[in-house]
Order: structure tokens, then sequence, then C-alpha cells
């Protein structure tokens, strides 16, 4: 017959093989007869984590912690049961608060670095989400990123996604320019954009950010002038350009700026806020109905989905003498397009010019595809960088299908979309010497 010692030397080398099912019946017949220590009571909770009964293995970790205190695997064992519960809670949508002080408690466990950085990670995310800047800030602090892997996840496109060194960097800008420690966070922006060329939207818009949380509105400017030619702008880079730019006294190319965001096909409840401060500037530029028009559909929006106005918003409303709203919110954004493409007309030919005259990247190095051969247009892939599009009737000769090529950047403006893009030109081989 088996003695415990056996029985548990049996549980152990399941478990090591990842045979949690199998090892976790022998622990609990131990547990249960009472032929139990440090060891069992560890390897039993383990198992327990690893098949996930979380509320259980909650219970048991709060149970054993207390008859082992000064038990390493024991404290390691609860400490990554913590964890794990933290990150368990957190993809069931708790809120952050909830969040922070369980991962406050499970910091009680004296939890390794390893287990800080997964409690971390799932406090994180939804503080950015919230824009809960304080406990974003909070927990990036409590990472060492000397630990974090700077190699991102492979995606089905042949890319490289996200690293956990990269997220880091990201959450722990937002964090510091969140607080009002933007200065801070300029040396993290600028070595990210180095470290991971991938993520540049993200990081050329954190480092704007930065500079305009210090009140550096020029070189914010010129982030984001750079972030834009580089890559395709999300609607709130523009609307935060436009920002900088009104800092800058440039009202009116501002409103162009934010026109273009609000354009860009995003819901109305995504852009609420947004609607309130471009009536602001309409109606410091002299044009009032713009400005009623805005903040009547801000106003629209918030009492569609039942939230409740601003006080702000509802002192514009009484200054503008806007006592009901009978118009539809589409009825409102319609009306308030007119404003948005009389914004772009204003400002639309000088920066077209300015446009034309800058080429975006000169000498890059990418992989072509011709496709079907009656078809008008081209793609060039470089590595680890998003795809372009280039016009078979602009090449000079006649490269083979998926051969690497030289070419250049230049914008180009979509008439069916309404807004800038870039395309290949100059397509060379990589064998020219007009590589640069």
């Amino acid at each position: 017959m088996d003695t415990p010692e056996d029985r548990s030397r049996e549980a152990n080398k399941l478990r090591k093989n990842g045979m949690y099912k199998d090892a976790l019946e022998i622990y609990r017949e131990l547990w249960d007869g009472q032929h139990h220590d440090g060891f069992t009571a560890a390897g039993l909770l383990h198992c327990l984590r690893k098949l996930r009964p979380i509320n259980e293995a909650m219970t048991f970790a709060d149970d054993i912690a207390a008859h082992y205190p000064d038990h390493n695997w024991v404290n390691l064992e609860v400490a990554w049961t913590y964890a794990d519960y933290v990150k368990g809670m957190a993809e069931n949508g708790a809120s952050v608060p909830v969040l922070h002080a369980c991962g406050e408690k499970a910091l009680s466990r004296n939890p390794p670095p390893q287990a800080v950085s997964h409690i971390a990670f799932a406090i994180m995310r939804p503080a950015k989400e919230a824009k809960d800047w304080n406990t974003l800030a909070a927990w990036t602090s409590r990472v060492d990123p000397s630990l974090l892997s700077p190699a991102g996840m492979k995606l089905p496109d042949g890319k490289e996604g996200w690293s956990y060194l990269a997220r880091w960097y990201h959450y722990r800008n937002m964090g510091l320019i969140g607080t009002g420690r933007a200065q801070e966070a300029l040396p993290l922006c600028r070595d990210a954009i180095e470290k991971f060329p991938n993520q540049y939207k993200f990081f050329a818009y954190d480092l704007a950010t930065a500079y305009a949380g210090i009140g550096e509105y020029e070189k914010a400017a010129e982030t984001f002038d750079e972030l834009c030619r580089n890559v395709r702008p999300d609607f709130y880079h523009l609307f935060e350009y436009g920002k900088v730019v009104h800092q800058l006294g440039r009202p009116e190319e501002a409103l162009a700026l934010m026109a273009r965001a609000v354009k860009a096909g995003q819901r109305p409840e995504f852009m609420v806020g947004y609607f309130m401060e471009m009536g602001d500037i309409f109606k410091q530029v002299g044009r009032l109905d713009a400005a009623r028009d805005h903040y009547t559909l801000a106003t629209a929006i918030r009492m569609r989905n039942s939230w409740s106005v601003p006080a702000e918003l509802q002192q514009r409303l009484n200054e503008n003498g806007i006592s009901s709203i009978e118009d539809s919110v589409e009825e409102l954004t319609y009306r308030c397009s007119r404003h948005w493409s009389s914004c772009e007309t204003e400002q639309g030919s000088m920066t077209a010019q300015y446009e034309r005259e800058k080429p975006l990247a000169e000498g890059v190095v990418g992989r072509i595809y011709l496709g079907h051969p009656e078809r008008e247009y081209f793609f060039i892939n470089p590595p680890d960088a998003d795809g372009y599009i280039g016009f078979k009737n602009e090449l000079t000769w006649a490269p083979e299908d998926r051969s690497l090529v030289v070419f250049d950047v230049v914008p180009s403006f979509n008439r069916k979309k309404n807004e800038w893009a870039a395309k290949a030109v100059n397509v060379r081989p990589m064998d020219d010497t007009a590589a640069r």
C-alpha cells in the first residue's frame, strides 16, 4: 500500500507533467486525510489555479496563507493566485477601484516581480480606458521594465504586434502625462519611438501630447504634423492636433483639423466632448450660428443617451438662449456637417499646396506585389511597416512580381474618401544607383 509520502511524490510528478486534474485528486485525498504539509498545500493550490476554479482557489489560498505564513512555495502560489484573480476580475469587467483594491491586497502577499507585472497589466488596461491616470501611473511605477520582453507577438500578416515592454512604455507615458508629469514622459516617448517603430503612431502621439502638457505647443504641432505625414492619423490625432494649433493662435486652421476629425465616421457618442470645444472656437471667430449648432448637437447626444448635461455646457445653452431641443441628432449632425465642409474648403487650398511640396520618405525598400495584369495599381510592403499603393501607369520599367524595389513616398489625395493618404512613386530596382 502506498504511503502518504509515495502519494505525494506521485501527485508532484503528475503536476510537473501538466496532469493537473489527476494530481488534484491525490492532493485533495492527502489534504482531507490530514496527511499534508506546506508542499501539499502549495501543490493543491497550484492545480486549482491551473484548472481555474478561481473562487475555490482564492478561498484555499487565504486558508493556507494563515497556516503556512513562512513557507516560500505557499507564499509564491498564493501570490500567483491573487494575480490570476485580479486578471479574471478585469476580464469580467470589474471597476478600476475594485481592481486597484484587489491588486493592493495581492501586493501584501509580497509577490515576485513577475507576478507584480501580471497584476499590473491586468489593471493598467482598464485604468487607461477609464482615463484613471492616477491608478495607471501608480501601477506602471510598480513594474520592472527590465523584466519585460521587447519582442511582440507575430501577427497573421507576418508583422510584429505589441510587446509587453512597448505596452508598458505607452501606459507609463499616458499615466505621467495624465497626472501632470509630462516632462518625465518626454525621454520615454523618444526612447519608445526608437525602440518600437511598428508602434510609431502611438508613441508619436504620446510625444506630441507630452509637449502640449508642458506648454511647448510649437514642438507639439511639429510632432503632430510629422505623425500625420508618416501614417494615416486617427480622428483623435487630428482633433488633438487642432487643439494645439488653437493654442498657437490659429483658430481657423484648428477648426479645419477638427472638422476632418469629426468627419472620420465615428459614432457621435464618441465625439460629444469635441462638439462643445468646436462650438467655443466657432464662437471665438464670430460664427455664432455654428457655435449654437454644436452646443445643441452635444446636448442632443447626451439627452438621447440619458446622460447628464455638464454645468459648462448648460451655461453655453443659457448664454445662447437654447431652452429646448426639437431636432434629432441626425438632423443636427447634418447641419453641423455643413459648417465642417466650409472649414475644410477655407483651409483646403493652402493645406493641399503645403502637403504636395514635401515628400514623406525617400529611398524606402519594400517588396512589390503587382497583382492581376489588368489591375491598374500595385502594392509595396516595406518590412515591418504599413504598405503603400502605387499606380502602374507611373512605372518606368517592368519590375518582377514580389521582387525587392526602392521607392519614394509622397502625399496623395483620395477624392473618394476626401482625405490625404500616401502612395509609392519613383519605383526603381534595388541595385539602382538612385537608391538613397
